[in-house]
């Protein structure tokens, strides 16, 4: 009993998949403040010495964000590999016809981050003199305990997962952070994925676990609403983990959530509905070019110069444009 109550002894390994959870088109939330500027940054650092480390690193796209903040004092040993990019700006748009016979607009944006970090540092006061002037004969003295914490959001998809580790005397292990906000294309659907792995022995310390998916597309009545992560109520999932002592803990953690396409609703003989001129060229050349012309009104012409009935002469059986549906 003496053993156990001065080391406590955990392993904890617990696989989370979320597989399941689909969404359709809402009104998405973005990171609170961040400029969608396109752009890709890499980060290695590898760190290896004795004496008081503060670090602190935050890396934002206008979906996403990934936070690592550590201090304390003694011999470090780490090292971790930092990469994001903004892929797609939010106001990569694709056009499309929906089932009222109405033009809408939709698409998003397009990032990643992801992070490896392995670590193994031990906490002990440290004292080293430095300058010339009162530093030089009168040491500074550093015994902080060790902390560590990783902190990653998806804000499209409501997700926040966090690790944290304070108070402890020792840290080895692993964790690894990947996120994905891909938007829908007029092909294909989107992909919002949000995982963390984590490999921590801890020693004389706390540890805390934390997972968070909120319910914030519709309203209790059903209606649409904007979606906030800072908010915690109406959740999905809410994981809550704490440890006090020395552990040993693995855990994976993963959210995978699907952002659908707009479907488009084509009329017969589109042409004869006001045309399809207002399409942007690319589009049209790129992903209807098998039927171009009907969407351009050149089969029309075609017809109107090789088919004249002889009981009609006229063009009265083609519908002006003026009597058809514009966008």
């Amino acid at each position: 009993m003496g053993y156990m109550a001065n080391r406590i002894a955990v392993v904890l390994f617990l696989l989370m998949m979320v597989p399941g959870l689909s969404w359709g088109a809402g009104i998405f939330d973005w990171n609170p403040g961040q400029q969608c500027t396109l752009y890709k940054n890499d980060i290695q650092n590898d760190v290896t010495g004795t004496g008081y480390v503060f670090e602190y690193m935050k890396v934002n796209t206008n979906n996403l964000s990934l936070l690592q903040y550590s201090h304390g004092s003694g011999s470090m040993d780490f090292a971790d590999i930092v990469s994001s990019e903004q892929k797609k700006s939010k106001t990569s748009y694709y056009y499309y016809v929906d089932k009222n016979g109405e033009w809408k607009k939709d698409g998003g944006a397009t990032s990643t981050i992801s992070m490896t970090r392995q670590y193994e540092n031990k906490q002990s006061p440290t004292s080293f003199a430095y300058g010339t002037g009162w530093y030089a004969s009168h040491p500074v003295n550093y015994n902080s305990l060790l902390k560590d914490k990783t902190d990653a959001k998806s804000y499209q998809e409501a997700i926040a997962m966090q690790r944290q580790i304070e108070y402890a005397r020792g840290v080895k292990g692993d964790i690894a952070v990947d996120l994905n906000c891909t938007a829908p294309t007029a092909k294909a659907d989107g992909k919002g994925i949000a995982s963390m792995k984590i490999a921590d022995d801890v020693t004389q310390g706390t540890m805390h676990i934390s997972e968070r998916i909120v319910n914030t597309l519709q309203t209790p009545a059903g209606e649409t609403r904007d979606m906030k992560i800072q908010g915690v109520k109406n959740t999905i999932i809410d994981v809550d983990l704490n440890y006090i002592g020395d552990f040993s803990v693995q855990r994976n953690m993963k959210a995978e959530m699907t952002k659908y396409k707009a479907t488009w609703y084509e009329p017969w003989l589109p042409c004869c509905f006001g045309g399809f001129n207002d399409i942007p060229s690319h589009n049209l050349q790129k992903e209807r070019s098998d039927v171009v012309g009907i969407f351009d009104c050149t089969c029309r012409e075609t017809s109107l110069s090789t088919f004249k009935p002889a009981w009609n002469g006229s063009t009265a059986q083609f519908p002006e444009s003026t009597y058809g549906s514009k966008p």
